[in-house]
């Protein structure tokens, strides 16, 4: 009986406190799991903070709140939110999160994209994750930005569907595009199968990353055939000023 109240005790003070807690960054212990990032990493990572484009936000130098970017080409969607910049370490943890089976890496991931979440002011009713095409879906077996969007769910206390906006289209892979390459590759790929679940809904958008924003603005257009509002939720996002 000893033993068995040992054993239980045991566990939950394993649950409490983990002793083979790791950072998710670097690999050493970390003393809290709030955050699986040592403190260290946490004062090396690169955050993407400073002066943000209130639309895709990315930095912007000089005065104004709208990058030229955007001034350029419209968006579709109505403000997008990043935690990082897609570089160093936080580069290589999104190429091992959807490259080498790293599923466990979601809820921390998460963790990272809610406390920025929480720093702006954004209404949705429904999460959503940016779909995979069939074929990619098969391939990889898993889509990490469903992962992502599940556990931001969670976190938020938010409804979370993954069936409402699907990818029909194959296309190429935007990483070997060009920035108007990007753009016309996604052309009409993405679709709409539940138009109720969304109609005049605010729609929060979950991805692993943004690069150009081709593909968030391409899956806003489509959604707001229905959708009020679509705000995306990445990860990371490429540093596109200069």
């Amino acid at each position: 009986m000893k033993n068995k109240l040992k054993n239980c005790w045991d566990k939950i003070l394993e649950f409490l406190f983990p002793s083979n807690l790791k950072c998710v960054f670097c690999g050493r212990d970390v003393p809290s799991k709030d955050f699986c990032c040592c403190e260290d990493c946490l004062h090396t990572l690169p955050f993407n903070n400073g002066q943000r484009c209130k639309i895709c936000d990315d930095e912007i130098c000089g005065d104004g709140n709208i990058c030229d970017n955007c001034k350029s080409h419209h968006k579709k969607f109505d403000k997008a939110i990043a935690s990082f910049i897609y570089e160093g370490d936080v580069k290589k943890i999104v190429l091992k999160f959807k490259n080498d089976n790293a599923k466990y890496l979601a809820p921390h991931m998460a963790k990272f994209m809610f406390d920025r979440l929480k720093q702006e002011t954004v209404s949705f009713d429904l999460i959503l994750p940016v779909p995979l095409s069939e074929k990619s879906l098969n391939k990889r077996k898993y889509n990490q930005a469903s992962l992502l969007a599940e556990e931001i769910a969670k976190l938020t206390n938010s409804s979370f569907n993954n069936c409402v906006l699907i990818k029909e289209k194959e296309t190429k892979h935007q990483k070997e595009l060009g920035f108007l390459d990007r753009q016309n590759n996604l052309h009409n790929a993405f679709k709409v199968v539940d138009k109720n679940a969304i109609i005049n809904k605010n729609i929060l958008l979950v991805d692993d990353v943004m690069t150009t924003g081709a593909t968030a603005n391409e899956c806003a257009k489509t959604l707001k055939k229905y959708a009020s509002k679509v705000y995306i939720l990445t990860f990371a996002r490429n540093k596109l000023s200069k």
